[in-house]
């Protein structure tokens, strides 16, 4: 505070000066007669003065611009870190947004399948709803006729000849049909369930494998692939879909 005080008292003593100086020098330059003749000396005196109070006027306001210049600096830096901080949060928050909530996605699509549905029909709507809630990429309905899994449903898959069919313990649609448990894969064989599109062919991040199992036999077969979400937490929704779906399908004891 006192050095801010002297500062302040010097900057108007030194304008005071020049000032006084300045005006004394232009009029002893415009007309002698309006001041008495002025020795050598004197006039030296008054370019020292101007001088001085120049130099120093000069130095304060550069000191000054150089402080401003560095508080507009230090400004950018923190709205550039408010800025990355907030993109941060921003990021995080979409992460957070992407989690999964299994439990109620589940039942969310269980709740949509009536329970008076046949088999063809229960597939192309479980794979609309897996479609619409978890963005699958590709999936398969498959249904057990005389011991034999064959496509009653898919979606974005190729149309072409390949034969999709399979028996129990045949590939990985047999393994989960035989151990009646969902397979979740993140590490698919090369060409696996490619994904058909106007924009080509994508591999999926995961495979899921659902065996839906009524009285102790597999009874159908989902299969589908997708790119969002963790494997965990699909394993976790079709654990609990799998429970609700044939909880509700399964005829009620009269």
């Amino acid at each position: 505070m006192q050095k801010s005080r002297i500062r302040y008292i010097f900057t108007w003593v030194s304008l005071v000066i020049l000032l006084i100086c300045s005006i004394l020098l232009i009029a002893s330059a415009w007309n002698s007669r309006i001041i008495a003749p002025v020795s050598p000396s004197v006039l030296s005196l008054y370019w020292v003065g101007i001088s001085a109070s120049g130099i120093y006027l000069f130095l304060l306001a550069v000191k000054k611009a150089h402080r401003q210049w560095i508080d507009e600096m230090r400004e950018q830096e923190r709205e550039a870190d408010e800025a990355g901080k907030s993109s941060s949060r921003h990021a995080a928050s979409s992460r957070e947004k992407k989690t999964l909530d299994f439990a109620g996605t589940a039942r969310k699509i269980v709740r949509r399948v009536p329970e008076n549905i046949d088999q063809e029909e229960l597939g192309k709507l479980l794979l609309r709803s897996l479609a619409r809630e978890l963005e699958i990429m590709s999936g398969i309905y498959y249904v057990e006729k005389k011991g034999k899994f064959t496509v009653q449903a898919s979606y974005a898959m190729s149309s072409g000849s390949e034969d999709y069919s399979f028996q129990t313990g045949e590939g990985l649609p047999g393994q989960a049909a035989r151990n009646q448990q969902p397979m979740v894969l993140n590490r698919l064989p090369e060409g696996y369930l490619e994904v058909f599109s106007g924009l080509g062919k994508a591999p999926p991040s995961y495979l899921a494998i659902v065996p839906l199992v009524h009285k102790g036999k597999t009874t159908a077969v989902l299969e589908c692939s997708g790119y969002k979400y963790e494997p965990e937490e699909i394993e976790k929704m079709f654990r609990i879909f799998t429970r609700e779906l044939m909880n509700k399908l399964s005829p009620k004891p009269s």
